[in-house]
């Protein structure tokens, strides 16, 4: 597998990244007789560039890629998370790394979210977390952080695509430790 993998997904990912729009002029008659102009962008389902649907993808199942033991491998991952804001979230997560033993990660995470910029329906957050692993033949613990906007779908469930580093440490010193990068999308439910 060669590392070229994740700078091209990124690139198709933002290459593509500008949303086509079709303006309407809207003409309003206000109570006092006025009128207020203003333009309105609707966005038609044609009309959406190729990274939404990268990240549409990107949400079922995200990319990684695993460097341990001085070899890589392409893992696919997926995270949900629960928590309550401003306190931070748990979070589950599973990976399936293609390779011929030890094929799966299990983690689980706290994640602190601070707030980059925020809007009435997008945000912008960094995350760092720590957190628990196993891949049921060694175990250990990790540190990682990821940025990434958040996408409120409703007043309690959010979609959160992201860019994460982690490092993870292993307790069995006989063991190489373990990094990962991954572009994906985390599943969020706040209370």
């Amino acid at each position: 597998m060669k590392l070229q993998f994740p700078a091209a997904l990124l690139f198709v990912f933002f290459a593509y990244s500008n949303l086509y729009t079709q303006d309407l002029n809207l003409n309003l008659k206000l109570k006092d007789n006025t009128t207020f102009k203003t333009q309105v962008r609707s966005y038609k389902k044609a009309d959406l560039p190729i990274s939404l649907y990268l990240l549409g993808i990107a949400s079922l199942i995200s990319p990684m890629v695993v460097f341990e033991d001085k070899k890589v491998y392409f893992a696919l991952t997926k995270e949900l998370s629960v928590g309550k804001f401003p306190y931070g979230r748990l979070s589950f997560e599973y990976s399936y790394v293609f390779r011929d033993s030890n094929t799966s990660h299990l983690r689980f995470a706290y994640n602190y979210d601070i707030v980059l910029l925020a809007s009435d329906f997008v945000g912008v957050i960094a995350s760092p977390g720590a957190g628990y692993f196993t891949d049921t033949k060694k175990n250990g613990w990790f540190l990682h952080a990821s940025a990434g906007p958040f996408f409120g779908i409703s007043e309690f469930f959010v979609l959160h695509p992201y860019f994460r580093y982690r490092h993870t440490f292993i307790k069995d010193k006989n063991k190489s430790d373990i990094n990962d990068i991954s572009l994906g999308a985390a599943f969020i439910i706040f209370f």
